[in-house]
């Protein structure tokens, strides 16, 4: 995903109010790693980020 879709996907989260934790469990994965994934700072597995994209969507 890139840097502006990320972007989008961090502020559709929060305003959704789905918690970093509770998206965290869904994708089977650490709060911290999440976080820093929001942050740019490293990547993710493609299936990952769809599931992530469609969780968000879908709430």
């Amino acid at each position: 995903m890139n840097i502006k879709l990320r972007d989008e996907y961090l502020l559709k989260r929060r305003k959704k109010g789905i918690s970093q934790k509770e998206l965290a469990q869904v994708l089977q994965c650490s709060q911290s790693l999440l976080s820093r994934y929001e942050r740019g700072e490293c990547g993710m597995k493609k299936e990952k980020v769809e599931l992530y994209r469609r969780y968000i969507d879908q709430k």
